[in-house]
């Protein structure tokens, strides 16, 4: 009888040295919002560097001190194909670093990158290599042409028969400004569906809704704010286990390394417990009752009169300009709604009025509902804002990600907001309201969602943002494309969402039983008309169930490292991230496979020759938003440049967003709503927002 292997770690006792002249590309970290800064190194198998400094492409003696930015770990080598060529990669924490990882800083995740690079002796040989399309019953290889002819073919039936409304994507929201530019511009523009949902989330809508109607962008602090901050108040996040550069380089140091560290969660993490070490609170609030805490915090503030009256009187809505419409939004807006019933949006003395009258805003009940002592939450409001007896302020800080608004999303958020803007937080260095993070940002949108074309409304006649996944399970769509996501794990009822996937797929009894185009697109045909549905998926590994079981086509994407990509990290910090490597197999980005597609369909505009022209013509579509970085394109065509090598020339500091020009020269915005930015005349291409210097209300 055959006995079962038992994988073993084989150590590595030897790292191969970069020789003096092997090739230097700059990136990024290709997992957490914080985006650390990290050299690559590659070069031809049978070459390597010497331990002396002239000896080797760091410029460094070696052996080197553990976690210097010059160290090298058996994780941060690997071996890859450049060029059709196998060639040794060194993917290292860049030491020189002067923002965000400073001096080669990096996490776990960061120091195995090398990983991810294909290499068929290693895990990352499950990688999907080439289009894949299920016939009868079993993925087979088929051409692009064949793959993409058989998606057209189908997409034209389900438009003309169906409508846009049956025509789905589900796809990422944040794998690089190249790709979801191509994407948004396929879905909400060439295609017109309203039938589209990002990764996280079963609609298009708001993430933090409190924050957004308060005028205060989510990424809003640059990580310098952390730093300074004489106390922070984290909502839902530890940042030390997930953003963990974050934490260890800006919030435990920083300008003010004797900073004290509140924490709002359900269960003590690693950060609670270094943060209750240097005189922190833990503050183990149940589930669920985040905004009775949030409340019971401004009452006790307002009470003792610690509110900063300065800031709130400088920076807040007084009632004739909320009656005058500051503060609002256009009309048809969802904000807007709200604040003309006269129900929300009023100015601080009403505010202050209501609170102190709130039953669930008093100490005592808010107490019984969160589980917290009640001392504790006075200590943390204490801790926020009393003033000192020379009558300083303690510069207060707030943190919240999806504990805070995954939970409760619009009660959390607004009291969250409230009570960051009554500690006179939001727009002043080490003074911000902003959310940790967890991707990286990436979307760059080519046209907006089209809510008008939404089957789903507000109680009367405003139209809302799908919920994809009931749009899904009532049986209206018919193809669904989606793009680097694990759908049905991810969602809420997914077990239920997988049974529908089943039914109307594998169950359905009309199946591809030929590699033929016209064939395959006859029997999804007949499956369509049927009730039934069709699902691509797209990604760079196969991905249980909704890939290795559901999808009629599978599609290999090409990702971090294997073509030239930008994005933004958590405090707008735009990077270029470099390609140093092959894509394996047949594996192309997902901008090419969106253009192929689109070309198939008949559909102008999308005849890209590389990432770097899909990177060029999106600046228009950003110019007025936080990730504009329109003049650096424009900075690059003055001088003859490709916007690409312009932005390499920056390595891993990149520039922050919104990128103005000054004197000629591109300047990054450290913080928006700044109230200490100083700013002239607008030059060239630059634009001055309201937002930049005040809040966006």
């Amino acid at each position: 009888m055959a006995q079962g292997v038992t994988p073993y770690y084989l150590p590595e006792d030897h790292i191969p040295l970069p020789p003096a002249d092997a090739k230097v590309s700059t990136t990024a970290c290709d997992y957490c919002i914080v985006g650390c800064g990290y050299k690559v190194y590659t070069w031809p198998l049978g070459r390597e560097g010497g331990p002396r400094a002239r000896q080797n492409a760091l410029k460094t003696e070696f052996p080197a001190k553990v976690n210097s930015g010059k160290w090298i770990s058996p994780n941060m080598h690997n071996l890859v194909m450049v060029e059709g060529k196998p060639h040794h990669v060194l993917v290292v924490p860049d030491g020189d670093a002067r923002v965000v990882n400073v001096g080669g800083n990096h996490s776990i995740r960061g120091g195995v990158l090398a990983q991810k690079c294909f290499n068929p002796n290693k895990p990352s040989q499950e990688r999907l290599l080439y289009p894949m399309m299920r016939v009868r019953g079993t993925l087979q290889p088929v051409s692009w042409d064949t793959a993409l002819e058989v998606m057209a073919g189908i997409s034209r039936h389900v438009l003309d028969r169906h409508g846009e409304h049956a025509w789905a994507m589900k796809t990422y929201s944040y794998q690089y400004f190249e790709n979801t530019y191509a994407i948004s511009k396929l879905a909400f523009g060439a295609i017109g569906t309203p039938a589209y949902a990002p990764h996280d989330k079963p609609g298009p809508g708001p993430d933090t809704p409190g924050l957004d109607w308060a005028g205060i962008n989510v990424f809003s602090a640059s990580y310098e704010d952390w730093g300074a901050a004489d106390v922070i108040f984290f909502s839902g996040v530890d940042p030390y286990e997930t953003k963990s550069v974050l934490f260890t380089s800006w919030i435990m140091h920083g300008q003010n390394p004797d900073k004290k560290l509140i924490f709002a969660l359900p269960r003590k993490t690693m950060g609670v417990a270094w943060g209750e070490q240097r005189g922190g609170l833990f503050l183990q609030v149940i589930p669920g009752t985040d905004t009775v805490l949030h409340l019971a915090l401004i009452r006790i503030i307002l009470e003792n009169g610690w509110e900063d009256r300065e800031f709130i009187d400088a920076w807040v809505a007084n009632s004739w300009e909320i009656d005058a419409g500051m503060g609002r939004g256009t009309r048809n807006t969802p904000w807007q709604w709200f604040t003309t019933w006269g129900r929300y949006g009023t100015d601080f003395a009403s505010y202050r009025k209501w609170i102190l009258g709130y039953k669930y805003a008093e100490l005592a009940t808010a107490a019984r509902l969160t589980g917290l002592p009640a001392e504790s939450i006075r200590k943390a409001a204490e801790m926020l804002a009393r003033p000192r007896p020379d009558g300083s302020r303690p510069k207060a800080s707030f943190m919240l990600e999806k504990g805070n608004y995954w939970c409760n999303n619009l009660g959390n958020t607004t009291s969250y907001a409230a009570l960051g803007l009554i500690c006179g937080a939001g727009n002043r260095p080490g003074r911000v309201i902003s959310r940790g993070g967890g991707h990286q940002r990436g979307w760059m949108g080519a046209a907006g969602y089209p809510r008008g074309l939404s089957p789903e409304k507000y109680p009367g006649r405003r139209k809302k943002e799908i919920d994809l996944d009931r749009w899904v399970a009532g049986g209206n769509v018919r193809f669904a494309w989606v793009i680097g996501t694990t759908w049905l794990q991810a969602m809420a009822a997914s077990q239920e969402l997988m049974d529908v996937f089943h039914r109307l797929t594998r169950q359905n009894p009309h199946q591809i039983a030929s590699t033929r185009p016209a064939a395959a697109i006859e029997s999804l045909t007949q499956r369509v008309d049927s009730g039934g549905m069709v699902v691509v998926h797209q990604d760079i590994y196969p991905v249980d169930p909704i890939g290795t079981q559901l999808a009629d086509l599978v599609l290999p994407a090409a990702t971090w490292g294997e073509e030239d990509f930008t994005r933004c990290n958590g405090e707008r910090r735009l990077r270029l991230y470099a390609r140093f490597n092959d894509p394996p197999g047949e594996a192309r980005p997902d901008w090419k496979i969106v253009a192929g597609f689109a070309k198939k369909m008949g559909f102008e505009g999308f005849d890209w020759k590389d990432s770097n022209e899909i990177f060029e013509e999106a600046a228009r579509f950003g110019r007025g938003g936080v990730l504009n970085y329109h003049p650096l394109v424009v900075k690059a065509k003055q001088e003859g440049r490709r916007a690409h090598d312009l932005l390499r020339a920056y390595g891993t500091e990149g520039i922050q967003t919104p990128i103005r020009m000054v004197g000629g020269k591109l300047v990054g915005t450290k913080r928006l709503h700044d109230s200490t930015l100083q700013l002239g005349t607008p030059e060239g291409p630059t634009t001055h927002p309201k937002w930049l210097t005040a809040f966006g209300t």
